[in-house]
């Protein structure tokens, strides 16, 4: 088999799923050169060549990357990081890899209120209402608070308030669950602005989904829908955390949403990408180049913000059920052929496993927490790929695995249908020892019913 040399930028999110995706090719032989933040386990027994960055600075991202630059064929990233300080920018000037995602001009997950005037352009129909404030423009913090009043009493259903910057969940307020008044609201608000813009939203009553889309920098391919769980606990309660976990069913659409959703879906994205995108090819729309937090409403859909990259948890759901060898749909993206992305019509659940203390604003365990994986492993290797065990944010130290403080461990379960894929998933996750939590009711039938039942309530009234 030829052999075909990768860079990863991993920030221990989903690049060991990535990786995991690049090493069961049959037709090539992948070398893997990580820049990572820490030494994931599975990253570093993987890596032919493997380097701890712990602040993933580009320059030392670019010096590790020239050392191999011969062996190179390109490189992917797993956090947004990298793509909105121009990291594909920088690699590509000063080493010449290849990288698989989008150039800084199209990086708008750096600024949600960039976001919200992008769509204004390109797909206004399912922009929510919303509201920019600015330190800048306001004359004082009061006018500020004077206008969220004003915004927030014309917004019945309630509104949420976002800092502009990205914050993988924190800094962001939801009315009904992080505040319950308007002066909560208020003092919610004053401590975001702060520290600078801040996107107050409308809030949209319905039901979520991730939308995914690759590119080559021509060609618009949709990626089966996904379901993220953002909240810390079961039920969808507790603080917003990065990603608890996520799932995708055996169809396109996802369980709880008619087709013709998916259809108009579609419709709208790659419309609004062909505007984003302008005429011809656009090299700097490359690799997995939106991915949207969609929700469904009563009246159809609305974008809630686009993400650079793929998502931590619904990438892996999206990775572990992909036909097309991986190398190929890369070498695709690359070359400006990229006419189609196969997957199974399987479904696929990823639960993590987190510290107790996680997403619940209680204090973290002082002190190396060392876990071992084996017994989850174990049970994995015997499952001809149903089970599949990715290290997030794990360290190795000499002989010992180390606990970090944020996702620890993605389980995937792969089968035809969700239930299975649920049950192994679960399997994996509680063979992982007692030092970890997680959700139970990711992609469950249970919750599946809810959603169902909650989006038929909203459309029929």
């Amino acid at each position: 088999m030829d052999k075909v040399g990768i860079l990863v930028v991993s920030k221990c999110l989903s690049s060991a799923a990535i990786i995991d995706t690049f090493a069961r090719s049959e037709k090539y032989s992948p070398e893997f050169y990580v820049a990572e933040k820490q030494a994931n386990p599975l990253n570093y027994e993987r890596a032919k060549a493997h380097e701890v960055i712990p602040d993933l600075n580009l320059k030392d991202v670019a010096r590790f990357a020239s050392r191999h630059q011969s062996e190179i064929a390109f490189g992917l990233t797993d956090t947004e990081d990298f793509i909105t300080a121009g990291g594909r920018d920088f690699l590509e000037k000063e080493t010449g890899v290849q990288m698989l995602c989008v150039t800084k001009d199209f990086a708008v997950e750096a600024s949600k209120a960039d976001q919200r005037l992008l769509f204004d352009e390109i797909c206004p129909e399912v922009n929510p209402r919303y509201k920019v404030f600015a330190p800048s423009d306001d004359k004082n913090v009061e006018e500020a608070v004077a206008g969220l009043r004003s915004f927030a009493r014309e917004r019945q259903g309630g509104f949420v308030i976002k800092p502009d910057a990205p914050a993988r969940g924190a800094g962001v307020g939801v009315w009904g669950k992080d505040f319950q008044t308007e002066d909560q609201a208020v003092e919610f608000f004053r401590n975001v602005y702060s520290k600078g813009r801040v996107v107050v939203e409308e809030r949209i009553e319905g039901e979520e989904s991730s939308f995914h889309a690759f590119s080559d920098g021509k060609h618009f391919l949709p990626a089966p829908m996904t379901r993220d769980y953002k909240r810390a606990l079961d039920g969808d309660k507790g603080k917003l955390t990065g990603g608890m976990g996520s799932y995708r069913g055996p169809k396109e659409v996802l369980p709880f949403l008619p087709s013709s959703e998916w259809d108009r879906v579609v419709e709208v994205e790659r419309r609004a990408f062909d505007k984003w995108k302008g005429r011809g090819s656009n090299p700097g729309l490359r690799g997995i180049v939106l991915y949207d937090a969609l929700m469904h409403t009563s009246e159809g859909f609305k974008i809630l913000e686009r993400n650079s990259r793929g998502g931590n948890t619904e990438q892996i759901s999206l990775l572990t059920t992909l036909l097309d060898d991986y190398v190929d749909v890369c070498y695709r993206m690359l070359d400006g052929t990229l006419k189609g992305i196969r997957f199974s019509n399987t479904a696929s659940v990823v639960t993590c496993a987190v510290p107790k203390a996680y997403g619940t604003g209680a204090s973290q365990v002082t002190g190396d927490v060392t876990v071992s994986l084996a017994r989850a492993i174990s049970l994995a290797e015997k499952s001809e790929g149903a089970l599949r065990i990715f290290p997030m944010d794990l360290r190795l130290d000499g002989t010992r695995t180390l606990m970090g403080s944020s996702r620890s461990v993605a389980v995937a379960g792969v089968a035809p249908s969700l239930d299975d894929a649920h049950t192994t998933s679960m399997r994996g996750v509680n063979a992982l020892g007692s030092k970890f939590r997680h959700r139970d009711d990711v992609g469950s039938a249970f919750d599946i019913a809810r959603s169902s039942e909650h989006l038929k309530a909203l459309r029929a009234s």
